[in-house]
């Protein structure tokens, strides 16, 4: 789900992170993984996945938490409660439903995984001199990589992390294009396969 209340608020928040102001009103992506997957979540519960964007250099805070951009404990957790009430403007009695929560914030995410640098879940940037045949090293646009059979479907794939499953969407083609008709039927053939185990 994309949380927002109109078009005039996403361009304030574009508006924010563009000049380096933390979003007073962030614009939120949320996700309930479990609805795919029973088991990412406890019997008889949920969980509830969500992130927003904040400007890689903080210049000021939109909101009234003075956000500085130290992303410690506190500041975490004044963010963490806007995201939260964006939620509950949506979904009454959100907050009082939460028993508990993780909250990551750019530090955090780098440490967790040293691509996401500067907390950046897209893997870098999508500007146009990494797109194609603009990307730093010729060849390396598309989903093929240099080892036979191995696809790039990953956020530093083009078109990049913004475009959510389009790097995944690519490297699928690409791999079912190699593979051939016969390839292809094959692949179909194991999927229906898996459908037919599973259900």
């Amino acid at each position: 789900m994309h949380l927002s209340d109109s078009l005039d608020e996403m361009t304030q928040y574009c508006a924010d992170i563009a000049t380096g102001r933390v979003p007073a009103r962030p614009f939120v992506l949320v996700g309930q993984m479990a609805t795919a997957d029973p088991s990412r979540a406890p019997a008889g519960g949920e969980v509830v996945w969500a992130y927003t964007h904040v400007p890689r250099e903080v210049t000021g805070d939109s909101g009234p938490d003075g956000v500085t951009g130290k992303w410690d404990a506190t500041e975490l957790e004044a963010f963490a409660a806007r995201i939260e009430s964006r939620i509950e403007a949506y979904a009454p009695g959100f907050s009082r439903a939460v028993r508990s929560r993780h909250v990551m914030g750019p530090h955090q995410l780098e440490a967790h995984d040293g691509n996401l640098v500067g907390g950046a879940i897209n893997g870098g940037t999508s500007s146009i001199h990494q797109q194609l045949v603009f990307r730093p090293t010729p060849g390396l646009g598309r989903p093929e990589t240099p080892v036979a059979g191995l696809y790039l479907a990953s956020a530093s794939a083009h078109p990049g992390g913004a475009v959510h499953g389009a790097c995944g969407a690519n490297a699928a083609r690409a791999a079912l294009r190699a593979a051939g008709p016969v390839g292809r039927l094959q692949t179909a053939g194991l999927v229906a396969g898996q459908r037919r185990i599973m259900s």
